[in-house]
């Protein structure tokens, strides 16, 4: 006696195997061809093709990741090396900040102690001159900023030229730090 599943009675199953059963043998293979060309196909596309292109691309990736990481850990020394550097007196640090700030900022700077804060005026300073002065405010002088209002100026083309004035870039305003 022979069993069948009832897989193997389903109507679809039975007019495919109907269809192939009327094909002649050549066309048979022809089909068998096609079906194998188009699972190749799709073989390539979803399984090959995109572990080929992340095989390709990984060695620019990992560049850029090292590159990134070298960076982090140049920042995580930097954090470590401010963490221990031992803290200034006031008077040390509104020292620093006085004297950085006419060499960077220009001499209209102008440099108050407030408290534990540190208030600095500033008029037509270069922004490269800023951004420096700003460094060594947190580097040298343990000073960082909490507060700034500041708003871009215009440079006169005659203006006198200050250590850092190559750009033509230049702020006005205030800005309030805190001392450690």
């Amino acid at each position: 006696m022979k069993t069948t599943s009832p897989q193997a009675s389903s109507p679809a199953l039975i007019a495919v195997q109907a269809f192939w059963a009327a094909r002649p043998p050549r066309e048979r293979r022809l089909l068998a061809l096609a079906a194998v060309v188009i699972g190749s196909a799709l073989l390539w596309q979803i399984a090959m093709a995109p572990a080929l292109q992340t095989w390709r691309e990984a060695p620019a990736k990992q560049t850029t990741l090292d590159v990134q990481t070298g960076q982090m850990l140049q920042w995580q020394a930097q954090a470590k090396g401010l963490q221990t550097t031992a803290p200034l007196s006031r008077t040390a640090a509104l020292q620093r900040l006085e004297s950085s700030a006419a060499q960077w900022l220009g001499p209209d700077a102008r440099v108050s102690l407030q408290g534990e804060q540190v208030r600095i005026t500033l008029k037509a300073a270069p922004a490269d001159g800023l951004s420096r002065w700003l460094e060594q405010a947190r580097n040298q002088a343990q000073a960082l900023p909490t507060q700034a209002q500041l708003q871009r100026a215009t440079v006169a083309a005659t203006a006198p030229a200050t250590p850092a004035s190559g750009s033509a870039v230049a702020w006005s305003g205030t800005l309030v730090l805190s001392l450690r």
